[in-house]
């Protein structure tokens, strides 16, 4: 079980010993060189969490794409165990990336080995067939650096769970987009009329879904039929 910082730093080298024997690259700060054709290119029907993967909000695997925005409690064992658990990922259209928290208070280099460990398990899922989608996640500013490794025109993804409104004149969203430049940004939970107007500002076509929690008290799903810009690919 992750308990502590040595454990987590433990199953980064472990990750890292087995991407690279898979062929995968790294920068000089030990993040994984992640590769375009990774990523997903069209959009799901609905996203639930990796809990809910069996659940009735789940009509079609290959149109379904699982997502860990949840808590941190239950991200832990998905880490420990992702080569074990590779087939329950395998008839889903993909995942967004891991999300344990990263949050501005935390020190620097916790914040950057957290962003380091939830590359890592992306990349583990990607080596062994699974599609991503880029969470965009950081911490301080300064930790957008450690997404520069990620190829630009990619398919990336957002929560608003637990989240503030974006304000405005906060820019701190709109620097990321124009900084990676995501072909496609999916949004998950709330909505946030700030951030959607950078989104439409950058020209960067995306889509909100509603969390489970929100599917399931409505008992339907509420994904936009058309997004605001379409999706070239």
């Amino acid at each position: 079980m992750i308990h502590t910082l040595v454990d987590i730093l433990k199953l980064i080298e472990q990750y890292q010993h087995y991407l690279e024997q898979q062929g995968v690259n790294f920068d000089s700060q030990g993040f994984p060189h992640l590769r375009r054709e990774w990523y997903l290119k069209e959009w799901p029907d609905v996203i639930v969490t990796y809990k809910e993967r069996k659940s009735t909000l789940v009509k079609n695997p290959s149109n379904t794409v699982l997502c860990f925005y949840c808590a941190d409690g239950l991200i832990y064992p998905r880490l420990e165990h992702a080569l074990d658990e590779i087939d329950n990922y395998r008839p889903f259209m993909g995942i967004i990336g891991s999300d344990v928290t990263v949050t501005e208070d935390m020190d620097i280099e916790w914040q950057r080995t957290t962003i380091l460990l939830n590359q890592l398990f992306n990349a583990i899922l990607a080596v062994n067939g699974i599609r991503i989608a880029q969470n965009l996640r950081i911490g301080l500013p300064s930790t957008l650096a450690c997404l520069l490794n990620i190829p630009a025109n990619v398919m990336c993804a957002s929560s608003t769970l637990g989240c503030s409104p974006t304000q405005q004149g906060d820019i701190s969203y709109s620097v990321k987009l124009h900084t990676l430049r995501p072909s496609a940004v999916m949004l998950y939970g709330k909505e946030d009329l700030i951030m959607e107007q950078q989104l439409d500002s950058a020209g960067i076509p995306y889509r909100r879904y509603d969390d489970v929690h929100t599917l399931y008290k409505t008992n339907s799903f509420s994904l936009r039929t058309e997004p605001r810009h379409k999706l070239d690919n």
